[in-house]
């Protein structure tokens, strides 16, 4: 037999263990196999998940951010459970209640969310919800569990002395490996459907795994209890079951500050730096991350370095953010990516110090969870009904920086009182105002001087309270809440709202005689706001780039048409419009709505010559698809500039519609302009499989005129002659395709195929 007397091996200081408890490390690897298997799958659900709805809710950020939020309410219900099982139910039935809880979940598979059931009237964020609700929840659940359910059982198998916490860098591993898998591999080379069923081979393996070290747990305790009677009471013998509530609390504070911060980075480095679809893998990276490196032995070396940097990387994030600097790009990512690293290790390094002995472990695990629910829901949730931009990225970022220690560089303890602190903190955002309110005024239109003299001086005036770090996050929090204050008075920001599709701005430009409609850093369109000029259409509608040749052709065979454009912006495609035509615009974002038919801001539509001009607010190819077919002269996609591109307005199952909407000579033309997707392959790839003729204009090279911006368009018709005089021009040359490029289809299609990588 085996002798478990010698299990448990030497503890470090901290009361990590240097290697595994159990003698067994066949017991151990199967423990962490099963933990790494759940995590792979939790994570695997939820890109898999989201890409489904993407069809009916297009391709908002917010679909993500409201499925990571769905996911994280699923794990603090997963560990509630384990909690629940942990300390109330002996050992043998818990095994059986969550074998039992686990098969009924599987019945239920394969998850799918079919957008036919989403209501023509129905809110987005509710019917997504209840989708997933009622589709991913027990399964999600039952895998949730796992985690600290495993480690649970784990402890019960060996000594009451032996810490299980390790176990969790396996889990944190699987998510990892499935988050980067997902993008690269599964999402191109398996269509949705099948993803689905292979997910569910997965889940029941994951469940036999599960039984092996149920009944290992069971075996294992009964064969220690017979053999070597311990002085120390099992694990699940009546206890204290809870720890110190203002424990709980620091426990749920330290798990939300990172959880926040990573959704608000994600957001902010999509939308206001740089729109690279797929960016929001990095920072979930790094997350979890964090949690292997911390779990690990490598823990502390990894916590000290990061308590030394993260001030100096606070205040550099600091200035970036205030100064809006893009360049050079790669190296203002890398420097908000590590803060990310660093703030994440500081909270959750500080979190494994303050956990708890095993006994208490799935209490530990149940706050961590909590912690990172209500950090992900304030940003999903409250945060777009409170800003109007991106301030609780730096709110997370103060946050951050008050889980420092405070000695963290200097070795000594620099206290000081509460109010002392504040009063700091307000005299230097007192200042920064007057110094953002006066700045303008001596330099004139010197912005970068202005945001360098304003921003460069609060910021080392942060530096001197680094080892306070209750006064470095009052001062960052300050300056933070003024330097948004002033961007948005420097910009020239009129108008500003958010909701589930991200932020809506109406600005004034450098020399105040245009409106513009801006999304991140993306402009989706101008106006002169001269009345003798409004009618001008500008940027990538202008006369002289390639949508009006477009227009300029199809007037010569239809003098009246009927046109259809998916993605309003502020409507400058109105400016082509004639008397008798009929316009259909398709807009999925009820604030551009509202913001483009406002006369105040735009024009186009107020101003347009058609008469017959109507507004659709939905998903534009489930919307299209209630028009009646055969009933347009021109369909205009208009929806691939941004850095969220609707991925499924470009599948063979879209291309099939557009050609039942579109009369026999009706042309489909496309908008492609994007600083980081060639999307000119795709919709090649489209044209030869539907039989069309395809060609591209691309005028990034043509003279520049007065309000042009370089666009990239593509044009389709059923063949050559359909485009009559249009084929002729030198401007419109046949579209390259890619024989490498995947057909893209609802079931499987992959941006990351599309990425311009050079």
């Amino acid at each position: 037999m085996t002798d478990l007397s010698g299990a448990v091996e030497n503890c470090d200081e901290v009361g990590r263990c240097s290697s595994p408890p159990l003698r067994s490390w066949v017991v151990t690897a199967l423990f962490g196999l099963t933990m790494t298997v759940s995590a792979a799958l939790l994570f695997a659900a939820q890109p898999m998940l989201a890409r489904m709805a993407l069809p009916t809710l297009g391709g908002s950020p917010a679909v993500w951010n409201t499925c990571m939020v769905f996911f994280q309410a699923a794990v603090l219900a997963g560990y509630l459970l384990a909690h629940f099982l942990a300390r109330k139910v002996c050992p043998r039935p818990a095994v059986g209640v969550f074998l039992i809880l686990s098969m009924l979940a599987g019945a239920g598979l394969p998850m799918i969310i079919a957008g036919d059931t989403f209501p023509r009237s129905g809110r987005a964020l509710t019917w997504l919800l209840g989708q997933l609700t009622a589709e991913a929840f027990l399964p999600a659940m039952v895998l949730a569990a796992t985690s600290p359910l495993l480690q649970r059982w784990y402890g019960e198998a060996s000594s009451r002395r032996a810490e299980p916490y390790f176990l969790y860098v396996a889990s944190n591993v699987g998510s990892l490996g499935a988050l980067l898998a997902y993008p690269i591999a599964i999402e191109r080379l398996l269509p949705l459907a099948a993803q689905a069923r292979a997910w569910q081979s997965g889940y029941w393996i994951w469940a036999i795994l599960v039984a092996a070290c149920g009944l290992t747990m069971l075996a294992r305790r009964r064969q220690r209890e017979v053999l070597v009677p311990d002085p120390d009471p099992p694990l699940s013998e009546p206890g204290p079951s809870t720890s110190r509530p203002s424990e709980v609390l620091a426990w749920i504070a330290l798990a939300a500050v990172p959880a926040s911060l990573l959704q608000g980075c994600t957001l902010f480095l999509t939308t206001d730096l740089a729109s690279v679809p797929l960016l929001w893998v990095i920072p979930l990276a790094l997350y979890l991350v964090t949690f292997v490196l911390t779990f690990s032995r490598f823990g502390p070396a990894s916590v000290r370095t990061a308590d030394r940097a993260l001030p100096f990387l606070a205040v550099a994030v600091l200035y970036m953010v205030l100064s809006r600097s893009t360049q050079p790009v790669l190296l203002i990512l890398a420097l908000h990516l590590v803060f990310l690293l660093a703030a994440g290790l500081v909270c959750h390094g500080r979190l494994v110090e303050r956990r708890p002995p095993p006994a208490h472990l799935t209490q530990f695990y149940l706050a961590l969870s909590l912690g990172g629910v209500a950090g992900g829901a304030f940003n999903a949730f409250l945060a777009p009904l409170l800003f109007r931009t991106v301030a609780e990225y730096p709110l997370a970022i103060a946050a951050a920086c008050a889980a420092l220690p405070a000695r963290a560089l200097t070795g000594r303890s620099k206290s000081s009182s509460g109010w002392r602190d504040l009063s700091w903190a307000l005299a230097l955002g007192i200042l920064t105002l007057c110094l953002g309110l006066v700045m303008p005024w001596l330099l004139g239109d010197g912005a970068r001087w202005r945001d360098g003299i304003v921003f460069g001086i609060a910021a080392v005036a942060a530096c001197t309270q680094l080892d306070r770090p209750r006064r470095l996050a009052l001062t960052i929090a300050a300056i933070f809440g003024v330097g948004l204050w002033l961007q948005s008075l420097w910009a020239g920001t009129r108008h500003a709202e958010r909701n589930f599709f991200g932020i809506t701005r109406v600005t004034v430009n450098a020399s105040g005689d245009m409106h513009q409609l801006v999304h991140g850093n993306t402009f989706h369109g101008r106006q002169f706001r001269d009345t003798s000029r409004r009618g001008e259409p500008l940027t990538y509608y202008h006369r002289q780039g390639p949508l009006g040749g477009v227009f300029e052709t199809l007037r010569t065979r239809l003098p009246t048409a009927r046109i259809g454009v998916i993605g309003l912006g502020i409507g400058s495609m109105a400016a082509y419009a004639q008397p008798g035509d009929s316009w259909v615009f398709y807009e999925i974002d009820p604030a551009v709505l509202r913001v483009a038919q406002d006369p105040k801001w735009f024009t186009f539509l107020s101003d347009c010559a058609a008469r017959d001009v109507h507004l659709v607010e939905g998903d534009a190819r489930l919307r299209l698809g209630e028009s009646p077919d055969d009933s347009f002269d021109l369909l205009v996609l208009d929806a691939f500039s941004s850095d969220s591109i609707p991925v499924h307005l470009l599948t063979r199952e879209a291309v099939t519609l557009y050609r039942q909407k579109l009369r026999a000579d009706g042309w489909l033309m496309a908008h492609i302009s994007n600083r980081y997707l060639n999307l000119e392959p795709v919709l090649a790839a489209l044209a030869r499989d539907a039989g069309w003729a395809c060609r591209s204009a691309d005028d990034s090279q043509e003279h520049d005129y007065p309000g042009k911006e370089p666009s990239h368009w593509i044009v389709m018709a059923r063949d050559d002659n359909g485009l009559g005089r249009l084929a002729r021009l030198s401007r419109w040359v046949p579209a390259e395709g890619d024989d490498r490029m995947t057909l893209w289809t609802d079931q499987r299609s992959s941006v990351f195929e599309a990425f311009d990588w050079r």
